[in-house]
This record gives structure tokens, sequence and C-alpha cells, in this order.
């Protein structure tokens, strides 16, 4: 018997609609353009609401936002949904040893972007260079993350283009991370973790597309340690007396879940510039897109969502039977039922009863 020795097929936008509109009683081609439209947005209602039922372990992601001093509120990426863990991280920053030394390819006073000074900056003279770290002779460095801490004249903002990159003999430069076309804001970190990192001597910030490198800090750093941060509610947030109070540790957090984007409000407000926060949170799917477009939703999801579309389609086309309504409803039912069953990651689970108020 011959198997097709294939996996993960996927179907785009169009052929989702054509399932559900069947499922209703009608055929794909009979749908007019306005309600293909309509099909289209009830797609996008239901995706969206799939946040209100659970966690999509799918639409979990990790951002690592670098804290600035006196700064106490932190915008999430759009279509942040939740918190789900918020960390407190501190990290090595390695110096070059031996024969080491930092580099500049155009100019600039190059040993301001490591100074540990956030105030001072060094900046190129041309477009298209690189600043470079060689940690010295038999001491390669392993990198788990780096920061970048732009220069914009009079505090504004920019487009730039640049990679990340190592090399073990600084001539052959590989790639760590290429993070093509970044809006930058003076004095605002940018942080990316690596995975895989590298052991090696050699690491640099190479711009393309026309960028001129201008920067506070360049900052490798390893050996990262991370603290989980209390969530705060609001009744404890805007009851707490000094919210302007300083410490160089945020150890608690109130996550006001406001619109267009979520935000994080740190207590105390930090005062060290090379800490970073971790936050884990839970977002929305993507938007629907064109019909030839995927959507973002794992195979094991395609009947649950093909079902609840169909049961909205069959309330917003015409003349479709009540009881068939009914049905699709039911349908609906029973496959977002098995989905969310098996959405789960199957790790083992403790339970810490909170005794405290007890004990004092």
């Amino acid at each position: 018997m011959s198997y097709s020795d294939t996996y993960g097929q996927v179907f785009n936008v169009q052929t989702l609609i054509d399932h559900a509109a069947r499922r209703c009683g009608k055929l794909a081609e009979e749908l007019t353009s306005e309600q293909l439209l309509t099909a289209r947005e009830s797609l996008g209602f239901t995706l969206t609401n799939l946040i209100n039922i659970g966690i999509q372990y799918w639409a979990v992601k990790k951002e690592v936002i670098g804290l600035t001093p006196e700064k106490y509120i932190y915008t999430l990426p759009v279509g942040a949904n939740d918190a789900l863990n918020v960390l407190y991280r501190t990290m090595q920053r390695p110096t070059p040893g031996t024969g080491g030394g930092y580099t500049s390819s155009s100019g600039g006073v190059v040993g301001l972007a490591f100074d540990n000074n956030v105030n001072t900056y060094t900046q190129q003279t041309s477009t298209n260079g690189n600043i470079a770290i060689n940690y010295g002779t038999d001491n390669p460095v392993y990198a788990g993350s780096i920061g970048v801490l732009p220069y914009i004249s009079g505090g504004g903002s920019a487009t730039w283009t640049f990679t990340l990159e190592y090399s073990t003999d600084n001539i052959t430069w590989n790639t760590l991370e290429d993070v093509g076309s970044v809006a930058v804001t003076d004095n605002q970190w940018l942080w990316y973790d690596i995975d895989p990192g590298q052991l090696v001597q050699y690491y640099r910030i190479r711009a393309y597309s026309g960028t001129t490198l201008a920067l506070r800090e360049f900052y490798v750093g390893n050996q990262s340690r991370e603290i989980q941060m209390a969530r705060l509610n609001r009744d404890d947030y805007t009851n707490l007396p000094n919210k302007n109070f300083t410490a160089n540790q945020p150890y608690q957090f109130w996550f006001n879940r406001t619109v267009p984007q979520p935000e994080i409000y740190l207590w105390p407000v930090p005062s060290d510039p090379f800490v970073q926060m971790t936050i884990w949170y839970s977002k929305q799917i993507m938007d629907v897109g064109d019909l030839t477009d995927e959507l973002q939703i794992p195979q094991r999801w395609y009947m649950a969502v093909v079902g609840m579309l169909a049961h909205q389609l069959s309330m917003e086309l015409p003349a479709v039977p009540l009881d068939r309504i009914r049905y699709l409803e039911d349908q609906a039912g029973k496959y977002l039922a098995l989905a969310e069953a098996e959405e789960r990651d199957r790790s083992p689970i403790y339970f810490a009863p909170n005794i405290s108020c007890y004990t004092k």
C-alpha cells in the first residue's frame, strides 16, 4: 500500500469558507461578493473569540524589554492579550581578554558603545558599517542575548536595517540574527535572545541597506538570571502611596489591559539601564488576510474552526433552515470541545496552598 509520506497539509481561507458554506447548504459559487466578505469577517470574529475560551499554545510569545531608568510604563506588542509570566532579568557582560578589543569599520569612538554609560555614544561616519568585539586569544564567549541601544539625534526615531553576526576567525562571518528593517527610538533598547547561542571569539553588529550606526551601547550578555515578578491587581497598585519610588529591581507589576495595546506598570520604578524584563504573553491569532492566505492555526484545529465558521455563516446567509442552524451549532460545540481538550502541554502540575494569612 502506498502512503503520501507527507505531513502538515494546510488549507487557505477560500477553502475553509467553501466547506463552511456547503455545510450551510450553499454551493461556493452561489456566494455573492458581499456574502464572501461576510464569510471572511465571520472567520475573523471566530478566531478573535478563541482568546476568550482559553490559551492557545501556538499563540504564546516571549518579549524581552530593556528597562529605562525612571520609566515605569511599558507597552506590549500589537496583538498581546495577557501576561502569563513576567520576570526581572540580569546578565553578565564579558569583557575582552588578552589580545582582544573593540573595533569600528567606519569611525567614531568605538569604546563609548561598551563603557556602561548610556549617556555617551559612538557614531559611524559612513553607511553599512560594523562594530565588532574581539574577546581575545583563547577566550571564546557564549552569547545568550544581545542588546542594542540606539542613538538618534534629537531623541527621535528612525528605521535601521542590520544583522548580528559571529565569527571564529574574524574572516568568515555567520548570522546570529538577521534583524532586517526595524523601527528604533533613541535610548530605547532592542534585545535579541540568541537560540542557540555560540561560543566564539568574535561578535559584531553590521548595518546594511544604507543604515549608519550610532550606538549608545552594544551589549553582548550571558549567564542570565531571571526572578519572577509578582502581579498586582488594580486596587493594590492604585493604592500604593509612592508610585514613583525607585530601586534597582522592580519586583511587582500591574497589568493594564487597555487598548490599543496592554501596558505593564512596574513598581518600584527601575533605575538600572542594563536590566531587562522578560514577558511570556498570550496573543491574538493573526488576522484572516486574503482568500489565498493560510490561517495561523495548527492542523488539529481545522475541524473546530470550520464548524464554528459554518454555524456563524448559517446565521448570516439567507434561507438556512433553523434545524440546520441548530445542528451546525451542535457540531461546532463538539469539535471545539475536542480541540480545547487537546490544547494542553501535558506537563506536571502542583498545587501550593497559601496559608500565610494564618501564620502572620
